[in-house]
């Protein structure tokens, strides 16, 4: 392809940074997938108008769109084929506006159905054995157990967690400034665990710390031996050691113990837009997946415990003779 598809590509970078504040990994993403679309019309040489000039996206048709997700992408689940003609859909609806093109070839493209999953979590109990048996000991031991504390007391992504700075915390006050999303800034209330937990760290950081940078306010608040920023997934890892040690025999990911978070508030009868905010969900509709959690549980209990959920009720006592049973 010309030199003319590059710079569109390029201008729409700077277009999701600057105008849209997409994360650096949404970005990344959406350039993937408008730079394999790319690779495929240059491999192919389908749906470039002789007439268009080369590097045109101008000649991009439907059916273009439609070979080039089934050559690339065939037998992928629902939500992984909608994240991607979402991408590209965005892509020429910015390529529409700029002028470059006169229709949105990928507008015509139907995403498949998605497969609702209903998110991971572990009981209130389980939570609490996991957080129990955390061992506090030396920098690496307090700086574990202040990140899965914070993790659930505040709800936070994972990539949220390991951006945070020392400034960000105020122990004070009781709250965390976030950066989500979009670079949207949030501001969110962590429990007396967390914080605790937070404070026993740093003040072992303070010990540890030989080079007087334990109180970089400006540096990363969960810090790796090489005093870098910790990684996504390293905390995996803590997680992962953390179950065993619990003896929780099951997997959960970070974003587990988010979903944790939520369910939990919803089951405690917390307000659902206030679990919006706290989350960082742009939309109410990504909140109320937790009330479909919630709601699984009333249909479990419901099924264990009503007569009638099954079709066979439980046998009843016979009542003694001379008796009559009393009604409520």
């Amino acid at each position: 392809m010309g030199k003319g598809l590059d710079s569109a590509i390029e201008q729409f970078s700077r277009f999701l940074l600057s105008e849209r504040n997409a994360s650096r990994e949404t970005v990344r993403a959406y350039l993937r997938e408008v730079s394999e679309l790319r690779q495929f019309l240059s491999e192919t040489g389908k749906g470039l108008s002789p007439h268009a000039g080369p590097g045109s996206w101008a000649s991009v048709s439907v059916a273009d769109m439609r070979r080039f997700l089934a050559a690339r992408y065939p037998g992928k689940k629902g939500s992984t084929m909608a994240r991607k003609i979402a991408a590209l859909r965005t892509f020429f609806s910015f390529l529409v506006t700029v002028g470059k093109v006169t229709g949105n070839p990928a507008a015509g493209i139907t995403a498949p159905r998605r497969t609702v999953r209903l998110p991971e979590f572990l009981p209130v109990d389980e939570m609490m054995d996991l957080l129990r048996s955390l061992p506090a000991e030396g920098e690496a031991g307090k700086r574990n157990a202040a990140i899965l504390e914070l993790l659930y007391s505040s709800g936070l992504r994972v990539g949220e967690l390991v951006s945070l700075r020392r400034m960000d915390v105020t122990l004070e006050e009781g709250t965390v400034r976030v950066r989500g999303k979009g670079r949207k800034v949030r501001v969110v209330p962590a429990g007396e665990k967390a914080l605790q937990a937070l404070s026993s760290y740093l003040a072992e950081r303070r010990v540890a710390d030989k080079r007087g940078e334990a109180d970089d306010w400006e540096g990363a608040l969960f810090r790796n031996l090489r005093g870098g920023a910790l990684s996504a997934r390293s905390v995996a890892r803590i997680l992962d050691r953390a179950l065993e040690r619990a003896g929780i025999g099951r997997h959960l990911s970070p974003h587990g113990v988010r979903h944790s978070f939520a369910t939990h508030l919803l089951e405690s009868g917390a307000d659902l837009r206030a679990i919006q905010e706290m989350l960082g969900h742009a939309s109410l509709s990504t909140t109320q997946r937790y009330a479909r959690v919630n709601v699984s549980h009333l249909v479990r209990a419901y099924e264990q415990a009503h007569p009638r959920a099954t079709g066979s009720a439980p046998r009843r006592k016979p009542v003694p003779s001379g008796r009559r049973e009393e009604g409520n």
